[in-house]
């Protein structure tokens, strides 16, 4: 779903102010959380909640609401005054409602938690949550990037970018490849490349955009030529048929396709592995992490007590359940608390080395106002090199100035409310 930009945001709260009358409050002597997700996730954080009302007597009650209607849903209660307790929603979201007023600066309310709780958490994903030295939500969970590979056709895993273009020139030689899986032609797929060379989408205080930096426009070379080069498809192929085949013994994808590969290509078991995608210039690795955030509205007549459940599903025990029961739902959501990985029982060890040290190389969106709307204009940029081969520095050029002024634009309306 196209996100709003921050102006739209503003016009749609005020449109619905008079339509949110017919919501109901929630009830004052319970928690109530909102859960982006599945019902069977819901029920598992539900599980955990009954455990929590045994040990503390607070009461919860996980509500799923659906990916697609989740924004405009959260946009409504805010409008409405009726908002859950929790939130939980995705990455970038908590920066938006934040903005608005809507949401629990954490770090105001619960400054030695919040520091206590940074130390356990991978960092690329806690900077994506860090706006203005304000926090408005942690994380929930965390998806990452790796490079999936046929160890029976690529016994050695390329590790830097020179690597990985000599082997994608030997396998073009055969009628293989490489797929994207996750990112392909668009901002995701593009920010790895750009962190791998040493640039980024934005300044260190995201004051300034900085995409079209000597950096980013190595990366961006490199990722066209992925495509342009060496023959990685420009149309969906799932990682999946890529593997099974063999005609795509190499891919990019997000952890979930470890689940995805096992119950959908069984007949390879054993044939495939994965492992952290290969460093650029830069001598980093860093992949792409996403996730969900959980967060307090600021409507909330249950501060205290949501933030007690919210710690309550940080602790290792509680994210490493979180996690088992996401493997029965093959949606293998992986914790961000470092701390619970010990005691991930479910996942092969090889595995869970190459994850953790992924993690620990990792970067999220950046915390940036209008972040979700930009993004649209990245992808444009890219697709427009790689389909209509647009020069680089043109169109990175043109980039740069529109997510400046979008910048300067965000501020005004910060500084009007």
């Amino acid at each position: 779903m196209r996100k709003k930009t921050f102006l739209e945001l503003i016009a749609s709260v005020i449109i619905m102010i008079f339509a949110g009358g017919c919501a109901s409050r929630p009830p004052a002597n319970e928690v109530v959380m909102w859960l982006v997700g599945s019902e069977a996730q819901a029920r598992c954080i539900s599980d955990l909640a009954a455990k929590f009302t045994r040990e503390t007597g607070i009461r919860v009650r996980c509500e799923a609401i659906s990916w697609g209607e989740a924004h405009s849903k959260y946009l409504t209660s805010i409008a409405g005054n009726v908002p859950p307790d929790i939130g939980t929603m995705g990455l970038t979201w908590s920066v938006e409602f934040g903005a608005l007023g809507a949401m629990v600066d954490l770090h105001r309310e619960f400054p030695d938690d919040i520091a206590a709780l940074e130390k356990n958490t991978f960092a690329g994903m806690w900077k994506s949550i860090k706006y203005r030295d304000r926090i408005y939500a942690i994380p929930l969970d965390m998806t990452i990037q790796v490079m999936y590979y046929r160890n029976d056709i690529i016994h050695v895993p390329p590790v830097t970018w020179r690597q990985l273009t000599a082997l994608l020139t030997d396998l073009k030689k055969t009628g293989k490849g490489m797929l994207f899986d996750w990112g392909s032609m668009e901002w995701i797929g593009y920010s790895a490349y750009l962190w791998q060379a040493g640039g980024d989408f934005y300044n260190n205080t995201y004051t300034a955009a900085t995409v079209n930096t000597p950096q980013a426009i190595e990366g961006m070379k490199f990722f066209t030529d992925l495509y342009k080069v060496y023959g990685v498809p420009k149309t969906p192929i799932p990682l999946e048929q890529g593997m099974r085949t063999g005609d795509f013994p190499i891919c990019i994808s997000g952890n979930w396709k470890i689940i995805g590969l096992t119950v959908g290509a069984p007949e390879i078991k054993g044939k495939w592995s994965i492992a952290k995608l290969p460093r650029g210039p830069s001598g980093n690795s860093t992949a792409f992490i996403g996730g969900r955030t959980m967060g307090i509205f600021s409507l909330s007549k249950n501060k205290d007590k949501a933030w007690q459940f919210i710690k309550y599903l940080y602790r290792p025990e509680s994210q490493a359940f979180l996690y088992s029961g996401s493997v029965a739902t093959q949606d293998a959501y992986l914790p961000p608390n470092m701390d619970s990985w010990s005691q991930l029982r479910d996942m092969d060890e090889d595995v869970k080395r190459v994850l953790i040290a992924q993690a620990l190389e990792a970067k999220g969106p950046p915390p940036v106002l209008g972040w979700d709307s930009t993004t649209r204009f990245v992808d444009q940029a890219v697709q427009k090199i790689i389909l209509e081969d647009a020069v680089i520095e043109d169109e990175l050029t043109a980039l740069e100035q529109y997510m400046n002024q979008d910048l300067k634009k965000q501020d005004s309306l910060l500084e009007e409310k």
